[in-house]
């Protein structure tokens, strides 16, 4: 039913039928915040029990603030994020999709850029989950389902 929570999934979470107008615009801060490097902004931005899955590095699902902290504040100092741009903002449900792509610098030093599509779920004006999806097709489904998950993860 609409705006209501379905029972939480294996390796996800999941969405209410209706988003609150402000949903957009919560994830847009979140990626503004991410572009400055501003960890304390980022992180401030989501649950205290948000459910992360990285994107940036190969990492296991993180859960909470100090995880969440631990993760940017060490992904910075590595270098490893060199830039993250969103193209698009799709409400779907409760969950925010975003098309973007990040610059990655290697081991070698070298540069990759991926194109990913990210869902997230807002509650309360926060950001509770955020996983990735290598297609949009992928990301919708998730969405609509009422998961966000990483697929790639889950296939490691």
């Amino acid at each position: 039913e609409s705006g209501m929570y379905l029972p939480r999934r294996q390796g996800g979470v999941t969405c209410r039928a209706m988003a609150q107008i402000d949903d957009v615009e919560v994830v847009r801060m979140l990626w503004a915040t991410a572009r400055r490097n501003d960890v304390d902004a980022l992180v401030s931005l989501t649950a205290h029990d948000v459910d992360w899955q990285p994107t940036a590095v190969a990492a296991p699902r993180l859960h909470g603030h100090d995880a969440l902290r631990e993760y940017l504040v060490g992904l910075r100092a590595a270098g490893r994020l060199i830039d993250a741009h969103p193209y698009s903002f799709e409400a779907v449900g409760d969950c925010v999709i975003v098309s973007g792509a990040l610059r990655l610098r290697g081991e070698d030093g070298g540069v990759e850029a991926i194109q990913r599509w990210w869902v997230y779920r807002v509650a309360g004006g926060k950001i509770a989950a955020a996983g990735s999806h290598d297609s949009r097709a992928s990301a919708l489904r998730d969405a609509r389902a009422g998961q966000a998950t990483d697929h790639e993860a889950s296939r490691r």
